[in-house]
């Protein structure tokens, strides 16, 4: 899996779907299972700060640039997450920037506040997990589709266009 820097998400975010994930650091060890099937679907950049973050950036300002660049918020939502003020400034950043938020289960503790309302996948329950895993792949997938969709249909519009105006001359 590659885990996206600032100046790359900069770079490439035009030509890749982008995923930030939000997690309380003392849930990191738990994030593999999601983060090695989202290393399966191409195309796809991850933001995840204990990887993505170099030395000598500024976190604030790395955090909440790649949260404007992203395409899906993931938050790893738990007991600690509920506590981390990070965690919770990262949801707020998220939703003042109209981005497809996707809480995602980790213990028994539901999300609340801003995250009140939106629906979740819970992999907390080893019973869905499997079901869980795969609508969160297949929510991806469909969204990487409808995002190349777009790009191409701007750039025929954008040939037409040219087209246009070089035809009116």
């Amino acid at each position: 899996m590659h885990f996206v820097s600032k100046k790359e998400m900069t770079v490439n975010q035009a030509e890749t779907f982008s995923i930030f994930i939000s997690y309380s650091t003392k849930d990191a060890d738990n994030l593999h299972p999601i983060l090695n099937l989202l290393s399966t679907i191409q195309g796809v950049r991850v933001f995840f700060a204990e990887r993505s973050i170099l030395p000598g950036s500024v976190i604030s300002q790395t955090i909440i640039e790649n949260i404007k660049n992203t395409d899906i918020f993931l938050v790893f939502f738990s007991e600690s997450a509920a506590q981390s003020s990070y965690v919770q400034q990262e949801i707020g950043a998220a939703k003042a920037n109209n981005k497809i938020i996707i809480p995602i289960l980790l213990d028994s503790t539901k999300p609340t506040g801003m995250l009140e309302g939106i629906n979740y996948l819970n992999i907390s329950d080893p019973e869905k997990q499997h079901t869980e895993m795969q609508r969160l792949y297949s929510f991806i997938s469909a969204n990487i589709q409808k995002k190349k969709q777009d790009r191409a249909i701007a750039t025929l519009g954008l040939l037409a266009l040219g087209y246009l105006l070089f035809k009116g001359e």
